[in-house]
């Protein structure tokens, strides 16, 4: 059910995003943050945070994990090609 909600969501982002013209990608919006906040960002700011953010939990994860000395999972960017399109290990 997760994986399938993950899909979802971005499959909504996908369709939102490829369709923002230039001038909604740099309209700036006012928001407040869950912590009460005020701030104001385009939306293209946003959706560049939200690229980002997870990143940040990935990184606390691993810290947390060798903490524990726990070995993190191998869960790379190029791994994640590598599987994905396996092509890319053919010698060129």
């Amino acid at each position: 059910a997760l994986q399938q909600a993950v899909q979802a969501t971005d499959r909504w982002y996908l369709h939102y995003a490829s369709g923002l013209s230039a001038e909604q990608l740099s309209e700036r919006l006012h928001f407040n943050f869950v912590d009460g906040d005020h701030d104001c960002m385009s939306r293209e700011e946003m959706l560049a945070h939200i690229v980002t953010h997870g990143g940040y939990h990935r990184g606390a994860v691993g810290r947390i994990m060798a903490q524990l000395q726990l070995a993190p999972p191998r869960d790379i960017y190029t791994r994640f090609l590598h599987q994905d399109q396996p092509q890319r290990r053919e010698a060129s």
